[in-house]
């Protein structure tokens, strides 16, 4: 036998459970890793398995072709509608935490001596500096920039 037609029997003996283990599986990794690149796939497989429940002799190789036609066709539909163009465009600043707090305002932690000093936010004090002046303890400072985790922040007269 030739490769071919090894891979093409190999193919014919696939059942509707493995599609739908294959599906359930690539599902359970989008839903680990959350990076919807997996949620389509995951779909196309589950409808192949479907399809190979209601007919139960379906041609492997046209099982096959039928999961790629439908994971790529569904993921670009998804991806060019409103929901998938919403879903991808929300910002992320999970590496811009900084950039948040940006018009925020807070008390002064402490007095500031030298321009540097911490400011409190919500439950947690930053390092701080202001572009001039030492505010004391307690006076309400806004955020003016970030510099890593350094706060450029100045006071609220």
């Amino acid at each position: 036998m030739t490769l071919t037609a090894d891979i093409a029997q190999w193919l014919n003996h696939l059942q509707a459970w493995h599609w739908l283990a294959l599906g359930a599986l690539l599902l359970a990794i989008e839903i680990v890793s959350t990076t919807n690149y997996l949620l389509w796939p995951g779909i196309a497989a589950l409808v192949v398995g479907v399809l190979n429940f209601l007919v139960p002799g379906l041609d492997g190789a046209f099982s096959v072709f039928l999961f790629a036609v439908l994971a790529v066709a569904s993921s670009i539909v998804w991806h060019r509608s409103p929901y998938g163009r919403r879903a991808s465009a929300r910002p992320n600043n999970v590496n811009a935490r900084m950039q948040t707090y940006l018009g925020r305002r807070g008390a002064a932690a402490g007095d500031f001596v030298g321009g540097h000093g911490a400011i409190l936010l919500d439950d947690t004090r930053w390092a701080a500096v202001t572009d001039g002046g030492d505010p004391k303890g307690g006076e309400m400072l806004q955020v003016t920039g970030a510099d890593g985790t350094l706060l450029h922040v100045r006071a609220l007269s």
